[in-house]
C-alpha cells in the first residue's frame, strides 16, 4: 500500500493545481451544526456527526466562557475540555467555528467593566496564538450581544477583539454578528470592521412564540390549548398581538441581512436556527428557512445537537415536557437530506490552496487513521488510494473554475 501511496504522490506533485486566492472561511456551503457546551460531547458524538450525518462544519458555543468576576480568567478544566473538544472537531475534518459570550445575561455589567473587556480580549488572543497554525477554524467573537449599552459599544470592540487577534493570527477568518441576539434587524447598528477576513453571521427563531413555544413569557411552558393554536404557517396568536408566518415572512429577515451584505460587500452565515421539535409544522418551518438561505448561498449551523432537549431532533417528537432517547425521527430523516447536499472540498488540509500538501495530508491521515471514514473523499464507504486519484480530479476541476 505504502509503494501505491509513493507513486500517486509522485504523479500528484506533477499534476495539481493551486489556487490563486488563500481564504480560510470555505468556498463551499458549510452545513453544519451547534455543539452547546464544550463537556458534554465525546469523540462518538463528532464521529457520529461526521461520518453518519455527514455534516461539513461545527459552530462549538459555550457561553460565559470566563467567570464574571476578577480575575476573569478561564478556568483549568473548561480550557481542557474545550481543546479536547476542538481536537474531536479537527480530527474529523469538521469546519470549526468557536463561538463565546462573557456575561451572557447582563452585557451591559460586561460594558461597563473595562477589566472584564480586557480579560475577555486576552481569552481571545490566547486562544488565536493556540490555534494559529492550525486548519479549519474561525472565531466567532461574541455570540448574540445584545443590551443597552451593546448598542453603542459592540461595533468598536469587535473592531477592537478582531486587531488584538490579527497581531497573533492573519489567516483564520473572524465571525462578527450584530447586536438585537445576533437577528438580521440588528445590521442596523452595524458596521463591518474594516477585516477583509470577517464573515458576518445572523441568528433566526421567528416567530419565538412558535420556535420556542413561548407562552407567559417561559420558555417552551405553551399549555395544550394554545400549542394546538400555533401551527406554522399560518397564525401566531400571544399575549404580544398576532402575526401570520410563511416563508415569505420568513424572506424578509434574510433580505435585512443580504441588505447588509450588497451595502458592505461582505459574506454572510447563519450561525443559529431552531424550533421546538414538538411544534406543528416544525418539518415545513425548517424547510422554508433553509431554502431561503441556500437560495441566498448562505451556509448555516443548525441548533442543536444533543444540548437543549427541547430542540433536539433526535428525539421524540410526541414528548412535550421530557427528554426521551435518540433515535432516526422524520426530522433527523429531513436534515441527513440538507446534509447530503454538502461538499466536499478539496483543500483537505483547510489552509486555503488546493495544492500537493491536500494529498500528502490525506494519505497521512490514511495511515493514521487507518479505515476512518473521514479520509473518504470519494464517499465510496472505504478509505483507499482512490480517494488520493478523486482529491486530484477535484483539484483540477477547482482550478480551471
Amino acid at each position: 500500500m505504502i509503494d501505491k501511496y509513493c507513486f500517486f504522490l509522485i504523479l500528484l506533485s506533477i499534476s495539481c493545481v493551486s489556487a490563486t486566492e488563500t481564504v480560510s472561511w470555505p468556498d463551499h456551503i458549510t452545513r453544519g451544526v451547534n455543539l452547546g457546551g464544550v463537556d458534554r460531547y465525546s469523540e462518538e458524538d463528532i464521529a457520529h456527526l461526521a461520518l453518519d450525518w455527514r455534516v461539513n462544519s461545527v459552530r462549538i458555543l459555550k457561553n460565559d466562557i470566563i467567570p464574571s468576576t476578577a480575575p476573569f480568567k478561564l478556568d483549568e478544566q473548561t480550557r481542557a475540555d474545550l481543546y479536547d473538544l476542538i481536537g474531536y472537531c479537527m480530527k474529523y475534518r469538521l469546519y470549526t467555528v468557536l463561538a463565546f459570550s462573557p456575561s451572557f445575561r447582563d452585557q451591559d455589567a460586561f460594558f461597563s467593566n473595562r477589566a472584564f473587556m480586557d480579560a475577555y480580549k486576552e481569552f481571545w488572543i490566547e486562544l488565536a496564538t493556540h490555534y494559529a497554525d492550525s486548519a479549519g477554524v474561525a472565531y466567532d467573537l461574541m455570540n448574540e450581544p445584545h443590551g443597552d449599552m451593546a448598542v453603542s459599544l459592540w461595533p468598536d470592540y469587535a473592531a477592537e477583539l478582531t486587531a488584538a487577534i490579527r497581531e497573533v493570527d492573519t489567516v483564520h477568518t473572524i465571525v462578527v454578528e450584530p447586536c438585537d441576539w445576533g437577528w438580521p434587524a440588528g445590521f442596523e447598528h452595524l458596521v463591518p470592521t474594516g477585516d477583509t477576513n470577517t464573515v458576518y453571521g445572523f441568528h433566526f427563531y421567528g416567530p419565538m412564540d412558535y420556535t420556542h413555544q413561548r407562552y407567559a413569557d417561559q420558555m417552551m411552558n405553551t399549555p395544550d390549548a394554545v400549542w394546538l393554536q400555533r401551527a406554522y404557517p399560518g397564525t401566531i396568536v400571544s399575549e404580544w398581538g398576532q402575526e401570520y408566518w410563511d416563508k415569505e415572512t420568513m424572506r424578509s429577515y434574510v433580505q435585512k441581512a443580504t441588505a447588509f451584505k450588497n451595502r458592505y460587500g461582505v459574506r454572510l452565515w447563519c450561525g443559529e436556527f431552531g424550533c421546538a421539535r414538538w411544534a406543528i409544522g416544525a418539518d415545513r418551518w425548517f424547510a422554508d428557512w433553509i431554502s431561503l438561505l441556500d437560495e441566498a448561498e448562505i451556509g448555516w449551523s443548525y441548533y442543536s445537537y444533543r444540548e437543549w432537549h427541547h430542540m433536539d431532533i433526535e428525539m421524540d417528537p410526541d414528548e412535550r415536557v421530557n427528554s426521551t432517547g435518540r433515535g432516526e425521527t422524520e426530522l433527523v430523516t429531513q436534515f441527513r437530506q440538507y446534509f447530503s447536499n454538502n461538499e466536499v472540498p478539496a483543500d483537505f488540509d483547510r489552509d486555503g490552496d488546493i495544492e500537493t500538501d491536500d494529498i500528502i495530508a490525506l494519505i497521512v491521515y490514511q495511515i493514521n487513521y487507518q479505515g476512518s471514514l473521514a479520509a473518504d473523499f470519494n464517499r465510496d464507504g472505504r478509505a483507499t488510494v482512490a480517494d488520493a486519484l478523486s482529491m486530484l480530479l477535484a483539484s483540477r476541476n477547482t482550478g480551471n473554475q
